[in-house]
């Protein structure tokens, strides 16, 4: 019997970020990716924005969260900032350039207030955008 090097009566279980309560957060990284299955409308395989946030509050801030922002038609013309960029840049105040872009790095410069829930495999999930931290 191999006895493995672990303590476990040393393990400090780490608590959930609470569902619902307001946090500041701060992108951490912004990838785009293409989608790995064709759009049920377009057929087409979408560009995405694959996003990892953090909390900044110092008693969360070791916590990381996923989001993901479509980059196809439906999506971007959404009313909803979870799905459209451009209703989350108009809620945190972001000025994109004259001619309608944006770079992944200007997420990086954002910061703001969200909640989180938790899905049905238990990972936080952005639940509502609702103001800039800046």
């Amino acid at each position: 019997m191999t006895m493995l090097g672990v303590n476990l009566d040393e393990v400090v279980e780490k608590p959930r970020l609470p569902e619902g309560q307001p946090f500041t957060f701060q992108f951490v990284s912004v990838e785009p990716k293409i989608a790995q299955n064709p759009n049920k409308k377009t057929g087409v395989r979408e560009p995405y924005l694959n996003c990892k946030l953090s909390p900044l509050e110092p008693d969360w801030n070791d916590r990381e969260i996923y989001h993901s922002f479509s980059l196809s038609p439906g999506a971007l013309s959404s009313d909803d900032p979870l799905f459209s960029i451009k209703k989350f840049f108009l809620i945190v105040g972001f000025k994109w350039n004259p001619d309608g872009s944006f770079s992944t790095e200007d997420l990086l410069t954002l910061r703001f207030v969200g909640t989180v829930k938790y899905d049905e495999k238990k990972f936080a999930r952005l639940d509502s955008i609702i103001k800039s931290a800046m």
